[in-house]
């Protein structure tokens, strides 16, 4: 799922899609603002979609099939630091509007693991 969402951020920010975006608008490309929310719509509860190791439902939390995700203003998501802080506090409300805990753990694993050092 943080590929899914790095990979959706990274290409609405690229500047050749950032560029088409101007051209069909009919705008300079200094207007094309970076995204400031995505909407997640699922077939199946969220849950589901999440890898389970390390998350533990949160009893009579209920069930998500999705959200709305805002972005926060003050990152530049072209920089991978920031758009990776980005989708890391989007998974982290998936998790919990999913009713399950265990999210933050799941992503500063995955980030030790991916994230280049040096």
């Amino acid at each position: 799922m943080a590929d899914l969402l790095d990979g959706l951020l990274r290409t609405a920010v690229d500047p050749e899609v950032v560029t088409e975006i101007a051209r069909i608008t009919d705008i300079d490309t200094t207007l094309v603002t970076q995204p400031r929310e995505l909407h997640l719509v699922a077939d199946r509860q969220v849950k589901e979609l999440l890898h389970p190791d390390g998350l533990t439902e949160i009893p009579d939390a209920g069930a998500s099939a999705g959200g709305i995700f805002r972005a926060n203003p003050a990152l530049d998501l072209r920089v991978t630091a920031e758009r990776q802080e980005q989708v890391d506090d989007w998974l982290r409300q998936l998790g919990l509007d999913a009713g399950l805990t265990g999210m933050e753990a799941l992503i500063e694993d995955y980030r030790a693991k991916t994230t280049p050092t040096g």
